[in-house]
């Protein structure tokens, strides 16, 4: 029993593409074999810094000023606080306050200082050309615990500000950078960090620019200072579904075709013999010209023609296109025929396509000998004798002889030897003696 058609094409596109194909199962095994090892056997550390908050210092300003001066819209002796904008002539004093809390969980108490200075300075794009500093107040707590805050107080005049400025102005005339002014908070806390001590210092501002006969304070620069400290956590790299399941499904395909390829190649699995790449070329030639060909069974005399044989199916497919005939299978020989009035054109299959016809026809119960037909493509009428007609078969045999219609109709002829064949064996049939 021979292979399919699928199987045979299979086992010769395996054959010639071995090679490449063992390539791609190799590379499909090595990457998967990766992917896998990588995923579940070592799939390696990383490391990232891990930033941890152990207390904190938060600071702000606060500041008012008595109204002194008399004014139709504030009333004297009542306090303005926290504006952005005081009159000099209604209320010069300012009086601030710089509040330090101290805040950390489960954290140690710790020892704060404070010192607050007037800063005024000429500067540019980070360039300072002169600075004059006046010490405001200081103040120092020793313990101060996690909640509690510490205050400083400073008091400054803004008239006094500016003539300050205006002096140093004077003295040094025309200076470079932008003239500003501010008071100023050095901060130190002296705390522990997991046992050991921890210092952190820091400077917050409280800008106060001076303008004719008002002033501005702020916007502050301050806020939550915190004492942090660093360190390296590692942890296991984690990968997703391609890493680690088509990993190993990548190395399975790949090993098992690997294995399958080197176990058919021993074997010679996908080499075909060369009976076996005719069968293939035949089946193909086959299906492909499965439209030009009729079943049919002929004669073993074909009246005289010239017969010549064909090289490929194919062949005979192209001499009955150019004779304008048909193409015949008789299932009796497996055999392939294109006829004209003086030529036939016979292909054999190969041996391995005859076989399987014959298995076809026992599997099938065989053809009928009634069933028997004379077929002639070309229109050219064949002997009855010839058509191998049984004793008690000759009505059998007359109906076999309207075998193609399509080649029937394309001659007169070989319609009325066909009728002319039947009468006589009516006839015969109808009259056994003769008379």
């Amino acid at each position: 029993m021979t292979e399919g058609r699928s199987r045979l094409r299979g086992r010769a596109i395996v054959g010639s593409w071995f090679v490449v194909l063992a390539a791609v199962l190799v590379a499909l095994t090595l990457v998967g074999g990766a992917a896998a090892y990588t995923a579940h056997v070592d799939p390696g550390r990383t490391s990232e810094q891990v930033e941890r908050t152990h207390w904190a210092a938060d600071g702000t300003f606060h500041h008012a000023a008595d109204v002194t001066g008399e004014n139709p819209v504030f009333p004297v002796g009542s306090t303005l606080s926290n504006r952005s904008t005081y009159y000099t002539e209604v209320s010069p004093e300012l009086d601030g306050e710089y509040v330090l809390t101290y805040t950390g969980r489960d954290a140690a108490s710790a020892s704060v200082t404070l010192d607050a200075s007037l800063v005024i300075q000429s500067s540019s794009d980070g360039t300072v050309y002169w600075r004059d500093r006046t010490g405001l107040d200081s103040t120092s707590v020793d313990s101060v615990a996690p909640g509690e805050s510490v205050g400083l107080g400073f008091a400054l005049n803004a008239t006094e500000v500016a003539e300050r400025r205006s002096a140093i102005q004077s003295a040094l005339g025309d200076t470079q950078g932008e003239i500003s002014t501010f008071v100023v908070v050095d901060v130190g806390v002296a705390g522990t960090v997991d046992g050991g001590s921890a210092d952190l210092s820091f400077t917050h501002r409280l800008p106060v620019s001076v303008d004719g006969q008002s002033y501005t304070v702020g916007p502050e620069e301050a806020g939550s200072e915190p004492m942090t400290t660093t360190r390296t956590v590692s942890t296991t790299e984690e990968y997703g579904p391609f890493w680690s399941l088509g990993g190993p499904l990548l190395f399975l395909v790949g090993a098992a075709g690997l294995a399958a390829l080197t176990v058919g190649r021993r074997r010679d699995t996908f080499s075909l013999s060369e009976a076996e790449r005719d069968l293939l070329a035949f089946r193909d030639d086959r299906a492909e010209f499965d439209e030009w060909i009729v079943r049919a069974r002929l004669s073993p005399e074909l009246d005289g023609r010239t017969q010549a044989e064909a090289e490929s199916l194919e062949d005979v497919v192209d001499f009955a296109i150019d004779a304008g005939a048909g193409v015949v299978e008789d299932p009796g020989s497996g055999r392939f025929y294109a006829l004209t009035e003086q030529l036939a054109v016979v292909y054999d299959p190969p041996r391995l396509a005859r076989a399987e016809m014959r298995d076809g026809e026992t599997e099938s119960g065989g053809t009928a000998e009634g069933d028997q037909a004379l077929a002639d493509v070309a229109g050219v009428s064949i002997a009855p004798g010839e058509n191998g007609r049984s004793e008690n078969g000759g009505d059998e045999s007359a109906a076999g002889g309207a075998v193609d219609d399509d080649a029937a109709t394309g001659d007169g002829a070989a319609d009325t030897a066909a009728e002319q064949s039947g009468a006589g064996d009516e006839s015969t049939a109808d009259n056994p003696s003769g008379e």
